[in-house]
């Protein structure tokens, strides 16, 4: 069996400053101009048919028909907030967040804010149109086919936004400096132990989101008694989702490298076997994977990415390169490295133990 080869060097070289004023530009015009022309329109339409609706007038429609009435009002801030505020809050949040890491993640999210823009246009539209001159909101035309154009509209737009922005090839990670781990022999046992968590401005953010959700389910629970469930499941699965992935337990030891969420799941194992080489990274999660927790960017890789900095990449054998965010993930590298140069060494040793070819290793 043939040694394990040395994994190739990398070059990392920063994009072009003149493509990635270019890239920021047209995103900016595609997630926040265009939403704002868009929803200018839209919102003068509003503003003209909004005498000729009836008040209350429907404002959520069900499987049976029109089942939430509120104020016509209602249209004009949610053409505000879902077709400018949203898109424009997403496109500077993905400008800002991805700095100089400008790649397929951030087309991706000034795409979908376009799409977002889209969308909003055509359900309001036609919320408001259907209803025009009407007496009774409950007399409402249904929403089907309408919302079916709408999330038409928002896959076309996502297109067309991803299309219009250049292909800039994102810079590759940036290697860290990498720590020394002196030699492993056969029958040692080395274990290197850490935790990767949220950053605590993330854990806030989420947080809040948290009691705000909380709050919206007491609120339905009183308010709508017959469709408590409702609520009820979403903070369900925000709370599981919350658990499972603010934090991560990391391991690298004798067995591999393994990945492991704090209440047991998901979990993620990598055997010696299998992993091709290892480095420690410095890590963009929002530039390289769109955003935090566990991501799968579309250069190829996972990422478990929890916050911005330090990461230990792995390239695994016949599956994608995982990347995890861990404080000292210099020292976990050098570790996982260790057991591949003693697995190498041994691959290498005749029976004997005398070295191989007369070679020796350093």
């Amino acid at each position: 069996m043939n040694a394990r080869s040395a994994p190739a060097v990398q070059d990392v070289t920063a994009i072009p400053e003149r493509d990635l004023r270019r890239a920021r530009l047209l995103a900016v015009c595609l997630g926040a101009v265009v939403p704002l022309v868009l929803s200018g329109v839209v919102l003068a339409l509003v503003l003209v048919w909004l005498p000729e609706l009836p008040s209350p007038a429907a404002t959520h429609w069900g499987p049976s028909g029109v089942d939430g009435f509120g104020p016509p009002a209602t249209f004009v801030w949610l053409t505000i907030l879902l077709g400018f505020a949203l898109p424009a809050a997403l496109t500077i949040t993905t400008v800002i967040g991805v700095r100089d890491h400008w790649g397929g993640g951030a087309r991706l999210l000034v795409g979908m804010a376009l799409g977002i823009s889209g969308l909003s246009a055509v359900i309001n539209l036609g919320a408001v149109g259907t209803q025009r001159g009407l007496a009774d909101a409950k007399h409402a035309d249904d929403l089907g086919g309408l919302m079916l154009l709408g999330f038409g509209a928002f896959v076309v737009l996502i297109g067309i936004g991803w299309l219009l922005q250049p292909h800039i090839r994102p810079a590759p990670a940036a290697p860290l400096q990498p720590a020394h781990v002196a030699a492993i022999t056969q029958g040692e046992r080395v274990v290197w132990l850490a935790t990767a968590s949220l950053s605590r401005r993330a854990m806030i953010l989420i947080s809040l989101l948290v009691v705000v959700v909380v709050g919206l389910t007491a609120f339905m629970a009183i308010r709508f008694t017959d469709r408590m469930w409702v609520p009820i499941l979403t903070l369900v699965l925000i709370g599981g989702a919350f658990a499972s992935s603010a934090s991560f337990r990391v391991r690298v030891g004798p067995d591999g490298f393994s990945v492991r969420s704090q209440i047991g799941f998901p979990r993620v194992h990598v055997p010696l076997d299998e992993v091709v080489s290892v480095r420690a990274v410095d890590c963009n999660p929002f530039g390289e994977f769109g955003g935090f927790g566990w991501r799968l960017g579309l250069d190829g890789r996972t990422g478990i990415v929890l916050r911005r900095g330090p990461a230990i990449e792995v390239e695994r054998r016949g599956k994608r390169p995982l990347v995890v965010t861990v404080d000292g993930a210099a020292v976990g590298a050098a570790v996982l490295q260790a057991y591949l140069d003693r697995d190498a060494s041994s691959e290498t040793t005749p029976p004997d133990g005398g070295a191989a070819d007369g070679g020796s290793r350093s």
